[in-house]
């Protein structure tokens, strides 16, 4: 059969119709109330917690909390709504700041702020973004894991009522995206502290973390936004097309909970058995490496012992843009990379990453990657095989696997929870 991948300027994918087990792909559902609507619903309704503007009356400082643009929430639609309820409680805005949490990713820039937040919010109200590296804006939480401490930046002592705004979404190390996430590790300080963070799930079979809300990472995530001061939370469940299916908002934990419900029943796929070979697509996630591993998550899932998979990514910024120490060092050698983290050269957010993708594709099989963003000389350095077409990508995975290998295709791959129900291979 013919397929075409969500990337226009590819060509036509031909795989075999006897081999394809399936083409599966989540949030398809569609809309059927208007995003003001659903909006205004959750904030009229909300999940253990006062009114927002009940809240707002009380309120001499606000600090609205909102992710980054590595992330499909589309905070213009739901900002104009919190503004207002705010106001019903006699906040002026004087009294309302922003703070981008992007955790460690790069700053902004202004024209994508008001791609996030809209033109009106951003030429009429203070918006900083979040410093993780930068020590004097930090100060600690009093949550301590194995000598580390946990830093938030010093914003949110200043305010006396902190809204997140945020989106949920199946995630490989929090189970799903959302709640407290906007504080740790939102806006959290130090890549060490952040890096334990993920460490609390490396050891975890990646079928019992993603999409999986009860987990380690998610109760230390919950502990430190408690103990940070989040309030309130607007979180919004959206499809591929980052339109607004469902809206939670209220207290960060019971809220958020209620918000996962809805995201499960949008994003979770059944899928009938694994595959000798998993292809799938990073498209909306795809800045770079380090952001498409959201897809390879779920296509671990699906694959047997020994399989192949195969990524299809624009990845503009390569391996990783912004810590060059991925692209150093790869993902080859297990035992250098637990070395340059016992001596401290490799800090645990890096660490972890590497070992990850090192249990996901080098224990569990190959990885072919196609990129116009990432070279074949840098692919093979950190690992991959490289190819320049997903056909031809495709035709090395048959000859390594043989003629007889079963395929499974996983559509815009980061928003997939795959629930494999036959375990019998």
């Amino acid at each position: 059969m013919q397929y075409q991948l969500p990337y226009d300027y590819l060509p036509l994918l031909e795989i075999p119709g006897e081999n394809l087990i399936g083409i599966f792909e989540a949030g398809l559902e569609k809309p059927t109330l208007s995003p003001e609507k659903i909006i205004r619903g959750a904030l009229e309704n909300p999940i253990g917690s006062p009114c927002l503007s009940e809240l707002a009356r009380d309120a001499k400082h606000v600090l609205i909390l909102c992710d980054d643009n590595t992330r499909y929430t589309p905070a213009y639609l739901i900002v104009p709504h919190i503004i207002n309820e705010l106001h019903k409680g006699g906040l002026t805005d004087d009294r309302i700041r922003f703070l981008i949490a992007k955790g460690s990713h790069k700053l902004m820039t202004d024209e994508e702020l008001v791609a996030k937040l809209g033109k009106s919010i951003c030429e009429n109200y203070v918006v900083e973004q979040h410093n993780h590296d930068v020590i004097e804006e930090l100060i600690p939480t009093g949550v301590e894991l194995d000598g580390v401490q946990f830093l938030i930046n010093k914003r949110l002592k200043e305010a006396d009522l902190i809204i997140g705004i945020g989106n949920i979404v199946p995630h490989m190390i929090k189970g799903f995206s959302g709640g407290g996430n906007i504080i740790l590790p939102g806006v959290s300080g130090g890549l060490d502290a952040i890096g334990k963070m993920h460490w609390q799930t490396l050891e975890s079979p990646v079928e019992d973390v993603l999409g999986v809300p009860d987990n380690k990472a998610k109760s230390l995530i919950d502990m430190v936004a408690r103990k940070a001061g989040l309030n309130f939370i607007v979180n919004v469940i959206v499809n591929n097309d980052t339109e607004i299916l469902h809206a939670v908002a209220g207290d960060p934990v019971h809220a958020y909970r209620k918000g996962v419900e809805c995201a499960s029943q949008v994003f979770n796929v059944s899928i009938p058995r694994k595959a000798d070979i998993v292809v799938f697509d990073a498209y909306g996630n795809d800045l770079d490496f380090w952001q498409a591993n959201k897809g390879l998550n779920p296509s671990y899932i699906c694959m047997k012992q020994g399989a192949l998979v195969i990524l299809i990514a624009d990845c503009p910024g390569g391996i990783c843009h912004n810590i060059p120490e991925i692209l150093r060092y790869g993902f080859k050698d297990k035992t250098k990379i637990m070395d340059l983290h016992n001596k401290g050269v490799l800090n645990p957010l890096v660490s972890h990453f590497l070992l990850s993708i090192h249990r996901m594709i080098m224990e569990r099989g190959r990885l072919i990657i196609v990129s116009r963003g990432i070279s074949r000389e840098d692919a093979e350095h950190v690992g991959f095989i490289y190819s320049k077409t997903p056909q031809d990508a495709l035709d090395k995975a048959f000859h390594l696997k043989g003629p007889d290998a079963s395929v499974i295709v996983l559509r815009h791959a980061g928003n997939i929870c795959p629930r494999i129900y036959n375990t019998l291979q």
